[in-house]
């Protein structure tokens, strides 16, 4: 991804601060992000990794599933897992970001994270965003099983993880002020257009 454009404007602010800390926003907007995989995918604690969709599911798990629809709570927990490289001689680094997440270019969720993140010159580092949410505020009319089959086919065992992608929008704290890139930059999945929630 190139960040390096959207980075001219912030750059142009704080030209009068310090050259340290305005260096190693530029670096951070010329490293290169590849999306690595979806890891650690679970619904209602069971780990969907190990099965393949919802008649898989032991004799003690499908209650579970069952149990969660009922109650009108069913937790998606995965990991989303984003390859940066630091091509600089010098360190890269930010503060936080707001996120989206997209599956089937379905937005799931917004937020923000306060994770700091420090790449070494020359280096790839490992940017891994954990994300929790409860499958029926997105898909109120899906079943159960139809739910813990969706989760299924996000774990990289069983499907292409292209059908996950993040949009970031990295800050940083330059001079006591939190400066954010001004637009979102987008990693995984395809360029299909995004959907809003159903």
């Amino acid at each position: 991804m190139r960040l390096l454009k959207t980075l001219l404007l912030v750059v142009a602010t704080l030209a009068l601060t310090g050259c340290a800390s305005v260096k190693g926003l530029k670096n951070f907007a010329e490293c290169k992000f590849n999306f690595n995989n979806v890891s650690d995918v679970s619904v209602a604690s069971i780990n969907v990794q190990r099965v393949k969709s919802f008649k898989d599911l032991s004799l003690s798990d499908a209650p579970k599933i069952v149990q969660a629809f009922t109650k009108k709570n069913v937790p998606l927990n995965l990991n989303v897992n984003v390859s940066v490289r630091n091509p600089n001689d010098q360190d890269a680094r930010l503060d936080g970001l707001d996120y989206i997440l997209w599956i089937d270019d379905i937005e799931m969720l917004t937020g923000t994270m306060n994770k700091q993140m420090n790449i070494g010159a020359n280096q790839t580092g490992t940017l891994t965003l954990p994300f929790s949410m409860n499958l029926l505020d997105i898909f109120k009319k899906k079943t159960a099983s139809s739910l813990f089959d969706f989760a299924c086919g996000l774990a990289t065992d069983n499907a292409d993880a292209s059908r996950v992608k993040v949009s970031i929008k990295p800050y940083f704290t330059v001079a006591k002020k939190v400066v954010k890139f001004p637009s979102y930059v987008t990693i995984g999945g395809d360029k299909l257009m995004p959907k809003k929630k159903q």
